[in-house]
């Protein structure tokens, strides 16, 4: 089972590696705020809805989107200096636990707070699970993509109000940050910022979409009249869906927990 968790929501499938057979994606989001410290109670309703909690699997693989993470290059990244890297960005509290993501093919390390208590909450359900952050997904499967192959990718993941914006070039990370984006407005404002401050061209380099963006929407028609060409970009995978979804682009850290 691969679930994709974030403050608003989950998304969820299963799947038979021996049919090579997918079940379909179910995206849930919650009608109203939930306290980080009853995140874990509304996650577990939601899978339970499905009859998911009663199962057994042979693996469970969980995606998590937060902005308690940041980026540290491979080659400086110590173990030991957890607390340090995250504190610069992160208003911490003294009992937070930081993790870490090393994905081989970068060149980076994602430190982050996961949500524990939603973790604890899969340990009980599913037993022992691997968990990433979202970016590290989102990075990796970028880096990954036949679309990468240029010199310069430039990205955005939104997930609700936090955007993320990368740019890799040669496939090395050259910029990460994260945002918190109230409105449209405030979202080019941010990824203009980016562009600007690595020297990229709106006009001329396209910006490739993942996450909680769609073409009719608010966000998507105020960055058209700023980017020239705006690109979703699918997860290139080989799974077969019971309801095949229309914007897998929206599902792209969910469907590279492979």
């Amino acid at each position: 089972m691969s679930i994709h968790i974030h403050v608003n929501g989950l998304s969820f499938f299963t799947y038979d590696p021996k049919t090579k057979k997918a079940s379909s994606i179910v995206r849930k989001t919650f009608t109203s705020h939930t306290p980080l410290e009853k995140l874990h109670e509304e996650i577990f309703s939601a899978l339970k809805a499905h009859q998911l909690t009663e199962k057994s699997f042979k693996e469970v693989r969980c995606s998590v989107e937060n902005d308690l993470a940041t980026l540290v290059p491979k080659s400086l990244f110590e173990e030991n200096s957890l607390r340090e890297y995250v504190q610069k960005d992160i208003a911490l509290e003294d009992n937070d636990f930081i993790t870490y993501d090393i994905i081989p093919i970068a060149d980076w390390v994602t430190v982050f707070v996961p949500f524990v208590n939603v973790n604890n909450m899969l340990i009980d359900s599913f037993g022992t699970f691997k968990y990433y952050h979202a970016v590290s997904i989102w990075l990796q499967g970028l880096t990954a993509h036949s679309k990468s192959d240029g010199t310069l990718v430039w990205s955005l993941y939104k997930e609700n109000n936090h955007i993320h914006v990368a740019l890799l070039r040669d496939k090395k990370l050259q910029f990460y940050n994260c945002f918190e984006a109230a409105n449209p407005k405030d979202l080019v404002y941010y990824v203009l910022l980016s562009a600007k401050e690595n020297q990229v061209s709106p006009n001329e380099v396209p910006l490739f979409l993942v996450g909680d963006i769609v073409e009719d929407d608010a966000s998507y028609k105020e960055l058209h009249t700023f980017v020239r060409s705006l690109n979703f970009l699918s997860p290139e995978h080989s799974y077969e869906f019971q309801t095949p979804r229309l914007h897998t682009h929206q599902d792209f850290c969910l469907l590279n927990l492979v």
